[in-house]
């Protein structure tokens, strides 16, 4: 008797699982949404600058092809470190950024010229001692103050330009005049060198001021911290280099009660100066992350919450106002070992894509490019990661047009769906297609069919699945069946499509993610 009950439970599971999820999407009328051609952009921490020898590797061909392959977008120099960088230019660049800068002045900075080989590769063999002690910096909470000079300025911009991306540069808000008012003195100093140099940059001012006393001992109001930008608002005014340029802000961590406070108090005295308003979210500790938070619905919700408290806040006091995912990524503390790394990363990622598109969220900026930790899209030998290849996809697939999706049949928290306009400077694809991606968090193979108005059409699929037999915890990916790699130094791989016959079902394995591109879908909201 109580076998037959447990075949029976067991064949309901199975019925379950195998089950076909049914869509329904809204494609006429107007997007639900429309979010910035910059939407996924990236970051680059401070920490690089901790010691200024380590900012040349920034001369890589590789590492810039692969930034390049993410344009556009915003590339961010920011982070805790934002707050312990002071600008001498007078102090001497080091020996290594004189190695690679001062033989390409009078040069194209995206010239031929790149850093010397036998450079790059003694600063790769001591990127690890580094990385290790920026980490345990991060971990007790105890920072020194750094010099940066002008060629860290120079590189730093170099290679935001030649990777088409557009700097945003934060400038340290801890220098302050008794305590208070901040001290603007050597922010000065470094606009006169940029502006000298016709840098075309945007700017924010300190990294997450919720946390400045534990950092710095310093506490600073939202209300001083908006008079803050104010000043520097009116600085920028007086260079006709940046009297037009950006400013963004306050970049807040996670919006708990004081943080929230903070944020409001910040924009009712100095939200009228900012472009866009800046916050940081990660779902988790990375200190003590497990694979399951990774694939746990109910850890991906509670980014929906955050949104929720962030935006509320804003339409109370600046409506209207852009709202920007600042510095993001899946676990705080530069992210879980051997799991933000690998390819069960990319739910955390993909999905917080599409929430925050779907939310309202403008522009998302990935915490890290590259640098110290495990949250990196490229790792510290210039081998783009699982998240690299994710944001590569989407960049190449996914418009700025958000489009309203259903699904019926499955638990829309375990089987995730989102639908955007495809990206219409792919020249794949034309005006009125449309781009769905699903994250599959069954541990089944799960099946979905398209809506009666789109059975007809021509499908494209991109299947992203791990490589190799660590599975979900793998580092390598596969497209279609194809590993990803790059083909060398200068050049990425083809992103090879998979042609799906009208009429079919999708099948997204257990534990899965992936694109698909509806060919002629004719959606008005596209057009």
């Amino acid at each position: 008797m109580l076998l037959g009950r447990l075949l029976l439970l067991l064949a309901g599971q199975a019925a379950a699982g195998s089950a076909v999820a049914v869509l329904s999407a809204e494609l006429r009328g107007e997007p639900a949404r429309e979010v910035s051609p910059a939407f996924l952009s990236l970051t680059i921490d401070a920490n690089l600058a901790a010691d200024p020898r380590f900012i040349p590797i920034l001369g890589s061909p590789k590492l810039r092809t692969l930034a390049r392959g993410l344009s556009p977008g915003f590339l961010r120099f920011g982070g805790t470190r934002t707050d312990f960088l002071i600008f001498d230019p007078e102090k001497d660049s080091t020996l290594d950024e004189r190695d690679f800068w001062e033989p390409q002045v009078n040069q194209d900075i995206c010239g031929v010229r790149s850093i010397p080989t036998a450079v790059e590769e003694l600063l790769l063999s001591q990127w690890p001692i580094q990385e290790k002690l920026l980490l345990k910096e991060q971990y007790w909470k105890k920072y020194k103050n750094t010099t940066i000079t002008k060629s860290t300025m120079d590189i730093l911009y170099s290679f935001a330009k030649c990777s088409k991306l557009d700097l945003i540069f934060g400038l340290n808000a801890l220098l302050r005049k008794g305590g208070l008012q901040w001290d603007s003195s050597n922010a000065q100093l470094l606009l006169d060198y940029c502006a000298s140099q016709h840098y075309n940059m945007s700017w924010e001012l300190g990294n997450e001021p919720n946390s400045f006393r534990k950092k710095s001992g310093i506490y600073i109001d939202g209300s001083q911290l908006g008079q803050d930008f104010i000043h520097l608002y009116h600085l920028l005014r007086i260079y006709s280099s940046y009297k037009n340029s950006k400013l963004y802000g306050p970049d807040v961590g996670q919006p708990r009660k004081n943080t929230q406070k903070l944020l409001k108090s910040f924009l009712k005295s100095g939200g009228k100066v900012i472009d866009s308003v800046t916050w940081h979210h990660y779902y988790i500790n990375g200190r003590i992350a497990t694979r399951e938070d990774f694939l746990s619905p109910e850890v991906l919700d509670t980014f929906i919450t955050a949104v929720k408290d962030v935006l509320q806040i804003v339409d109370g006091t600046v409506p209207g106002k852009k709202v920007w995912l600042g510095e993001t990524s899946s676990a705080y503390g530069g992210g879980a070992p051997r799991l933000s790394n690998t390819y069960v990363a990319g739910f955390m990622w993909l999905d917080k894509l599409g929430l925050s598109a779907r939310m309202g969220i403008d522009v998302v900026m990935r915490q890290v490019f590259y640098g110290a930790g495990t949250y990196h899209l490229v790792d510290a030998n210039f081998e783009p990661l699982p998240d690299y290849w994710l944001s590569l996809l989407y960049k190449k697939l996914v418009g700025t047009k958000v489009l309203k999706v259903d699904l019926k049949g499955a638990d829309p928290k375990k089987l995730r769906v989102y639908l955007h306009c495809t990206n219409n400077h792919n020249p794949m694809y034309k005006e009125g297609d449309v781009t769905l991606f699903l994250l599959n968090l069954y541990n089944v193979t799960k099946h979905v069919q398209l809506p009666h108005n789109l059975s007809s059409k021509h499908i494209d699929e991109y299947l992203l699945l791990p490589h190799g037999d660590q599975h979900i915890l793998s580092r390598s990916v596969q497209l279609n069946g194809h590993v990803l790699r790059m083909v060398d130094n200068k050049t990425l791989p083809a992103l090879t499509k998979k042609p799906i016959p009208p009429g079919s079902a999708l099948g997204l394995p257990a534990f899965s993610y992936g694109f698909y591109v509806i060919k002629n879908a004719k959606a008005i909201a596209c057009i």
